[in-house]
């Protein structure tokens, strides 16, 4: 599945395999721009931890938009 697919599954279906899919194809990026960014391992990752809290709780309106994860 792609990125869409998977989370408008998630949206419709509240499907934690498919936010966990979402979640295992990106994280490795989000992370390292995040670390880039404060160049501190804890703070990194608890930035890409908030990263994936707000695309939860977004999930719906990005779904709509039916647009590319990282274009966002």
């Amino acid at each position: 599945m792609n990125d869409a697919q998977l989370l408008q599954q998630y949206v419709e279906t509240g499907s934690s395999d498919a936010f966990g899919a979402l979640t295992g194809k990106h994280v490795n990026f989000v992370f390292g721009a995040a670390l880039r960014l404060v160049h501190d391992r804890h703070v990194a990752e608890e930035v890409t931890q908030a990263v994936f809290i707000v695309l939860a709780r977004k999930a719906a309106t990005l779904a709509m938009r039916r647009s590319s994860l990282r274009g966002c």
